[in-house]
């Protein structure tokens, strides 16, 4: 094997390992759960403002719809006007908790996924090396490091 070749495989082999670092960075995103739960609060909002608006004996969002809204509202559980607010503040919280919690759920799965694939990759490109051991021992132990880091990410 020639000092050329070797210098090849060495730049290839970094370079496919900087490749699948950097797929694995931009498949994180931060905002995947804030937005998932803006969306069902938003939803929750919408249809509690749809209800106070159509449940009192004075329909529509003027001060007599709001009141009489309220009360309509809080009589569904045996409440007045405070319970009313209670009961159409509920389905804004437990959508938007039930919105964040599914985001997070998917997010991990794909995470864990893109976690597999770039450890797959990054163990095939070690498999590679490992043909010609003598040459790539500090490529190699750039390798290691980096599986076991991912490893860790992929248990956390």
């Amino acid at each position: 094997m020639t000092l050329d070749i070797i210098e090849d495989m060495k730049a290839q082999a970094t370079q496919d390992v900087r490749e699948v670092i950097l797929e694995l960075e931009k498949n994180q995103t931060g905002l995947t759960e804030g937005v998932a739960t803006v969306i069902g609060a938003g939803t929750g909002a919408a249809g509690s403002i749809a209800a106070l608006s159509s449940l009192g004996t004075v329909s529509g969002l003027s001060a007599a719809g709001v009141s009489t809204g309220l009360v309509a509202a809080g009589g569904l559980v045996g409440g007045g006007v405070l319970v009313g607010l209670g009961v159409l503040a509920a389905p804004v919280a437990a959508l938007g908790i039930v919105s964040y919690t599914l985001a997070k759920k998917s997010k991990k799965a794909k995470t864990a996924a893109a976690l597999g694939l770039a450890a797959k990759k990054i163990c095939d490109i070690q498999s590679r090396l490992l043909e010609h051991e003598e040459h790539f021992g500090e490529e190699l132990a750039h390798i290691k490091s980096t599986l076991e880091i991912i490893t860790r990410l992929k248990t956390a």
